[in-house]
C-alpha cells in the first residue's frame, strides 16, 4: 500500500499558489446544481482495516489454475524484463513527451513499438496508442469516414461483438450509419458481400481472426471496396497470429486496428490492455494519438520528437482528434520491451507454439464423445459444439479449476450449443491432457 501525506501546511500552500482559500473553491468551476452537499461515506477505518477491506475484495477474484479460453483477453507468458523495465523512474510516468530534449528515452520506446506495429502489419505508421481493440476500431472507422465524407459503414457480423457495441454507441453521436453484414463465420463469401456492397459506404469492416477464431481471406473484397474509393479496415483481437499469418496489406487493407494485449499485457481481470492502429501514409494526417519521427541533429546524433502533431491535439476535447491519455503510453512501452524482448526469431516461434497447442488441443477435443468440431482455418481458437448443457459443462470446469468453454449463443443466439476454446504457449501437453480428462468426465 502507497502512502502519500498531504499535511495541513501542505495544503495551504498549494492553495494560496493557485489563489482559493479553501478546498471547497476547487468546485467552483462545477455548477450549483450538481454539486453534492453531503456524501453518504462511512465512517473513517484505520489503515489495518482499510488494507483488509479491499484485500477481502481482491480475494473474490477467481484466479484459475489453467485457462483455455481467449476471446481478445489472451493468457501468454509475459517475461520478467518487461516487468523490470517498465517499471523503472524514467518510465513510470503519465507525461506526454512534448519536451523533446528532455524526453529522448520515452520517444525512442514510442518510436520502436510503432517500427514493430508498422513491420508486423505492412502499414506505413502507426500510432502509440489506443485504450483497447474497441476504441481502436472506431478510430479507424473515423478516418474512413472523414476521408471519404460517407455517413454509412459496413461492419462483419462476426467481429468482436464489444467492438462492434464500442462503434455503435460512437458512430450514433456522429450520426453513422452502422448495417450489419451477416456473414460466415468460418469463411469469406464474396457472392453474398456483393449482394450488400455499395458505393454508400466509406469503410467495410471485416476481422481476421475474428471472433469465432477463423482466418479470413477477405483479398476478393479488396478489389470492390477500393473501386467505390472506401476502405477496407481488418480488424484483429490476437496480434501475436501476425506473427505468423499473411499481412494485412497482403489481403488489401488500408487500416488495421484491433488489440495487442498479448504483447506484454497481463490478463489483470480486464485491463488495461493496448489498442493498436496502423494506416497507410495515405491517411497518416488523420491519426489520432502519438507518432513519433526519428531525425539527426546538427551534429548528426539520432534524435527523437512528435511529429505530425500539435499538443492541442492532445488537450482540447471536442477540437482534437485524439482522446488518448498520456499514461497509456506505458502499455505501448511493455510492448515495445516485450518484442524486443522476444526478437524476430522468438516472437515467430512463439506464434508456432500457439498454433501447435491448439490443434493439438483440437484434435484430442474431436475425439471425446459428445464434442464435434467444424472445419476451421484458425490461429490458437476455435468453435467446439456439443449439446451438453451450458451449465453442466461450466459446473464441471469450475470444479476442475479450469476457465473455458465461452458459450457463442451469448454473442449470437442463433448459434446455441457452439463454444469458443482456445490454447497458446502457457498450455503445457499435460494441461490439456488434464483438459481432456474433465471433458469426458461430462456426463
Amino acid at each position: 500500500m502507497d502512502y502519500f501525506p498531504h499535511s495541513e501546511t501542505d495544503i495551504e500552500e498549494m492553495l494560496a499558489k493557485i489563489g482559493i482559500k479553501n478546498l471547497d473553491g476547487l468546485t467552483l468551476a462545477i455548477p450549483e446544481r450538481y454539486r453534492e452537499k453531503t456524501l453518504n461515506i462511512a465512517n473513517a477505518k484505520s489503515e489495518q482495516e482499510t488494507f483488509r477491506y479491499f484485500s477481502d475484495l481482491a480475494n473474490k477474484n477467481k484466479n484459475y489454475k489453467d485457462i483455455f479460453l481467449g476471446a481478445g483477453s489472451y493468457n501468454h507468458y509475459i517475461p520478467a524484463v518487461v516487468d523490470e523495465i517498465s517499471s523503472r523512474q524514467e518510465f513510470y510516468t503519465a507525461y506526454t513527451p512534448y519536451q523533446a530534449e528532455i524526453s529522448q528515452g520515452t520517444l525512442r520506446a514510442i518510436f520502436e513499438y510503432e517500427t514493430y506495429i508498422t513491420t508486423l502489419t505492412g502499414m506505413d505508421v502507426t500510432n502509440a496508442s489506443m485504450y483497447d481493440g474497441g476504441t481502436a476500431l472506431v478510430e479507424g472507422v473515423v478516418i474512413a469516414i472523414s476521408t471519404t465524407r460517407k455517413r454509412k459503414v459496413l461492419i462483419d457480423r462476426f467481429i468482436h461483438p464489444e467492438y462492434i457495441e464500442v462503434l455503435k454507441t460512437y458512430m450514433a453521436l456522429l450520426d453513422v450509419e452502422c448495417v450489419i453484414f451477416d456473414s460466415n463465420p468460418l469463411t469469406f463469401d464474396i457472392e453474398s458481400f456483393k449482394k450488400v456492397w455499395s458505393d454508400e459506404f466509406a469503410c467495410f469492416v471485416v476481422g481476421s481472426p475474428n471472433f469465432f477464431g477463423s482466418i479470413i481471406d477477405y483479398s476478393e473484397a479488396a478489389p470492390i471496396v477500393n473501386g467505390t474509393k472506401a476502405l477496407l479496415i481488418q480488424t484483429i483481437q490476437e496480434i501475436l497470429s501476425l506473427t505468423v499469418l499473411k499481412k494485412p496489406i497482403d489481403f488489401g487493407a488500408s487500416i488495421v486496428c484491433g488489440e495487442a494485449m498479448s504483447f506484454g499485457m497481463p490478463l489483470s481481470f480486464g485491463g488495461p490492455y493496448l489498442g493498436f492502429l496502423a494506416v497507410k501514409k495515405d491517411y497518416l494526417r488523420k491519426m489520432p494519438g502519438r507518432i513519433v519521427g526519428q531525425a539527426k541533429d546538427k551534429d548528426g546524433n539520432i534524435c527523437y520528437t512528435l511529429t505530425l502533431t500539435a499538443r492541442e491535439q492532445h488537450i482540447r476535447r471536442e477540437l482534437a482528434t485524439s482522446n488518448i491519455c498520456s499514461n497509456h503510453g506505458l502499455c505501448a512501452l511493455r510492448a515495445s520491451i516485450y518484442l524486443s524482448t522476444l526478437g524476430r526469431e522468438g516472437l515467430r516461434s512463439c506464434g508456432l507454439s500457439n498454433i501447435e497447442k491448439a490443434y493439438e488441443l483440437k484434435d484430442k477435443i474431436s475425439k471425446v464423445a459428445g464434442f464435434s468440431l467444424p472445419n476451421q482455418n484458425f490461429f490458437n481458437e476455435f468453435v467446439v459444439k456439443t449439446d451438453i448443457p451450458y451449465n453442466t459443462i461450466s459446473k464441471k470446469l469450475e470444479e476442475s479449476d479450469i476457465l473455458s468453454f465461452l458459450p457463442l449463443d451469448r454473442y449470437y443466439p442463433d448459434y446455441k450449443g457452439y463454444y469458443l476454446v482456445s490454447a497458446t504457449e502457457n498450455n503445457s501437453s499435460s494441461d490439456i491432457d488434464n483438459f481432456i480428462k474433465v471433458l469426458k468426465e461430462i456426463k
